[in-house]
């Protein structure tokens, strides 16, 4: 029987399907017990080498050279979400192990929860609803988001959800992203930028980049720097796409309006001066985190593992060539 070893906490956390499926294909499913959390690199490589699983579901934990090397069987590392940042693919393809992701089936929670968030920081809803709760009418006066003009820094999957409820708020929307999406280059008030124009532009800036090595801290004190004192930032994507000491410091200067962020540099952000500021909306993670979207990945991520061990190609494996060399060998 394989072994599937679960260090994803999000994995089967809401619904059995997924691991309802993979034990009916005959995948013997193994979850990492609490107690043995958080995960680092070394607590990973004492896991994996005792259980000596042939498939990993992972989320944030990393997977690196050490981890990898630890466990000779591994075939398949199976992500539980899109971002791939904490897994070395290299070393996964030199050691024959495919790599997945679940692109897609996070995509309309995380568009939800951007706009929520925009709307909570143009109105000042955290605000009226804490005076209300504690016997204020404070009758806060904010903004129409259709009559602001959005950036949206990245155009992929979760982007373009973005884009189009923005579109229908009536928002012009100004996007930065090396790679052009043609199906937007024809829609109303839509228009690609440099990052630069975008930034000084924008009353909105959200982040929808994956984190590599050209988007770290893609966002840092020069950047914030172009931003209107009036403008907000929004970052439901990898928290180290921001510098976020510089954030802080222009955030307590009041350089910038404020910021909605549900990632950070460290999770969980405990000592994070974000978390003391006013003019932030700080929420845990939690952008993909409803039910359908959470079991739409489970369902995604056991058929992914089902197929892809069973010989077939699945379009969300991100190493492909690794299934080649298995054929030759």
């Amino acid at each position: 029987m394989k072994g599937v070893l679960v260090s994803s906490r999000s994995f089967g956390a809401i619904s059995e399907v997924g691991a309802k499926l993979l034990k009916e294909s005959g995948f013997d499913v193994q979850r990492i017990a609490p107690e043995e959390r958080p995960l680092s690199e070394e607590k990973m490589v004492q896991i994996v080498a005792r259980e000596m699983p042939e498939v990993v579901i992972c989320g944030a934990e990393p997977l690196t050279r050490r981890v990898l090397e630890a466990c000779p069987h591994l075939s398949m590392i199976m992500k539980h979400g899109v971002g791939v940042d904490n897994i070395d693919i290299e070393t996964a393809t030199e050691l024959k192990i495919v790599v997945a992701n679940a692109p897609g089936t996070n995509a309309e929670a995380v568009a939800d929860l951007t706009i929520a968030m925009m709307l909570a920081l143009l109105r000042g809803l955290y605000q009226a609803v804490s005076s209300t709760k504690t016997g204020g009418w404070d009758r806060y006066v904010g903004h129409d988001l259709g009559a602001l003009t959005v950036g949206v820094v990245g155009t992929g999957r979760i982007g373009l959800s973005v884009i189009g409820r923005l579109q229908g708020f009536g928002s012009n929307v100004l996007a930065y992203d090396i790679v052009h999406n043609k199906d937007l280059l024809t829609q109303p008030n839509f228009q690609y930028v440099s990052l630069e124009h975008l930034l000084r532009q924008s009353d909105i800036v959200t982040l929808h980049a994956p984190l590599a090595a050209g988007t770290r801290k893609m966002i840092g004190r020069d950047e914030l720097g172009l931003m209107k004192n009036t403008a907000y930032l929004v970052n439901l994507a990898r928290g180290e796409l921001v510098d976020e000491e510089a954030l802080c410091e222009f955030l307590q200067q009041n350089r910038i309006a404020g910021a909605a962020v549900d990632v950070y540099a460290v999770e969980p952000p405990q000592t994070s001066p974000l978390l003391r500021l006013d003019n932030v909306l700080a929420t845990p993670h939690i952008a993909a985190y409803t039910y359908e979207s959470m079991e739409h990945m489970d369902r995604v991520c056991a058929q992914t593992i089902i197929e892809t061990l069973q010989g077939r190609v699945c379009p969300n494996v991100l190493n492909p060539e690794v299934l080649g060399e298995r054929g030759k060998s």
